[in-house]
């Protein structure tokens, strides 16, 4: 949460620090099977990415503890696979 709100911040957004406050607070949602752009926002339980292209997130992450890019479907079978489930939004900030 805290690398989305330093880079909503530095591109003058307003953004709260949490990610529980961001998913409720920013953008909109995007329907369900639509292909994600770069700089949409996927949420999970006390987790947010930012989508840098359609099959890329860049998140701050306990796997590697550490900011990184990382492929989309497997970010997403390793976070469900972790316990965490699925996506719960994906927003657009547009």
């Amino acid at each position: 949460s805290g690398l989305v709100q330093a880079s909503l911040l530095a591109c003058g957004i307003d953004c709260p620090g949490d990610s529980d406050q961001q998913e409720s607070r920013l953008g909109h949602p995007v329907p369900a099977g639509s292909k994600p752009e770069r700089g949409d926002l996927m949420f999970w339980r006390g987790h947010v990415a930012m989508i840098v292209d359609a099959d890329t997130i860049i998140h701050a992450n306990a796997g590697s503890m550490s900011v990184c890019l990382e492929p989309l479907e497997q970010a997403l079978k390793r976070i469900e696979a972790q316990g965490d489930g699925p996506p719960s939004a994906h927003k657009r900030l547009n």
